[in-house]
C-alpha cells in the first residue's frame, strides 16, 4: 500500500478536531501518517493532540502565528524529514470519507511520479451538527486555464506527489492568496498533470469559526462574487510565478502569464483574456464576475 504523510493545521479547533483525526486514522487501503502544526491554539486543542501523540498516532508541534497560507506551507517544508508516497492537506474541522484518500490515489497512480501531479474533489457542505446543508460538486467542464485564473481548489480535498512537492518548495513567494491556488497554479505552470474530481468525498463543516466557507444561499454568492472581483489577486500571484519559475513554465502558460502581466495595456491581450474560446468557466456567474473583474483592471 501507498504511504500517505497527512498535513493538518489547527488553531482552537478543540471543538471538532477529535473527530477529523479519528477520519483520516480510518482511511482504507492506504498507509497514514499525520503531521500537525499547531498556530498558537489557546483553547483546548493542543492537550487533545498530545493526547493523540502520546498513543503514537499523530506527530505535532506549535509554531509562530502564521495564518493558513503560510502555515501550511511549513508544513510542506517540514515534509524533507518524512518518508512518503504522496502528502494530503487536512483541515482541523471536516469528516472524510473513509475511502477519500484512496480513491485520490487510484486517481494518480496510473501517471509516473516524475511528473508533477495534484488531485482534488468536491465537498459535502455540513452544519455544527453535521447535517447535510448542501453539496458543493465541481464543474467538469471548466478549463484549466481558468482555474489557474480563478481556481475551484480546495485544500482539504488536495493530495500531491513527491514531484510536486519538491517544486513548490523551491521557492517560497512573499504572497499567496492561499496555498492551495497557489499549489494548482505552479503545478499547471511547470506543466503538470491535474485530476479533478467533481464529486465528493468528504463533509465540509460550515460554522461560526470558519476562516472560509462555501455558503450556498444568494448572499454568500454575492459576496463570494465581491472577493473575487476585489480581493483576488491574480496578477500579483503571477508577478510570484514569474520570479520563482521563470525558464520552467511551459509555453500554454507562458502565453496566458504575458496576457495576464500586459492585459491593462494591451487591447489584443485583454480581448483574448474576455474571449471565451479562451477562457470559460462554464458558469454564467463566474464568467460575468470574471469579465467585470478583467473590464475593471482587478485581475
Amino acid at each position: 500500500m501507498k504511504k500517505v504523510l497527512v498535513l493538518m493545521a489547527s488553531y482552537n479547533g478543540a471543538g471538532y478536531i477529535t473527530q477529523q483525526i479519528e477520519s483520516v486514522l480510518g482511511q482504507e487501503g492506504v498507509y497514514i501518517e499525520i503531521l500537525i502544526r499547531d498556530d498558537g491554539s489557546t483553547d483546548g486543542t493542543q492537550g487533545i493532540l498530545e493526547d493523540f501523540r502520546k498513543k503514537r498516532k499523530i506527530q505535532w508541534y506549535q509554531g509562530k502565528h502564521l495564518g493558513v497560507a503560510f502555515g501550511f506551507y511549513e508544513l510542506l517544508e517540514r515534509t524533507r524529514n518524512f518518508v512518503y508516497d504522496y502528502i494530503a492537506f487536512c483541515d482541523q474541522d471536516d469528516i472524510w470519507d473513509t475511502d477519500k484518500l484512496k480513491i485520490a490515489l487510484d486517481a494518480l497512480s496510473p501517471n509516473s511520479n516524475t511528473t508533477p501531479l495534484l488531485y482534488y474533489c468536491g465537498q459535502r457542505l455540513v452544519n455544527e451538527k453535521n447535517k447535510l446543508i448542501g453539496v458543493h460538486k465541481l464543474n467538469g467542464f471548466r478549463s484549466m486555464k481558468a482555474r489557474f485564473i480563478l481556481s475551484d481548489i480546495a485544500g482539504c480535498t488536495t493530495v500531491l506527489n513527491k514531484k510536486l512537492r519538491d517544486i513548490i518548495v523551491m521557492y517560497k513567494p512573499s504572497y499567496m492568496l492561499m496555498h492551495d491556488t497557489w499549489i494548482l497554479k505552479v503545478c499547471l505552470a511547470v506543466g503538470g498533470k491535474v485530476h479533478v474530481d467533481t464529486e465528493a468525498h468528504m463533509e465540509y463543516r460550515q460554522h461560526g469559526n470558519n476562516t472560509i466557507g462555501l455558503g450556498t444561499g444568494f448572499v454568500a454568492k454575492l459576496n463570494r462574487a465581491k472577493k473575487y472581483i476585489f480581493d483576488y489577486k491574480v496578477e500579483k500571484q503571477i508577478d510570484e510565478l514569474i520570479i520563482g519559475y521563470k525558464g520552467k513554465i511551459v509555453p500554454e502558460y507562458e502565453e496566458l502569464v504575458q496576457c495576464i502581466k500586459m492585459y491593462k495595456s494591451n487591447r489584443v491581450y485583454r480581448k483574448k483574456l474576455l474571449d471565451k474560446n479562451y477562457i470559460d468557466f462554464c458558469d454564467r456567474g463566474i464568467n460575468l464576475t470574471y469579465q467585470i473583474k478583467v473590464l475593471l483592471r482587478k485581475l
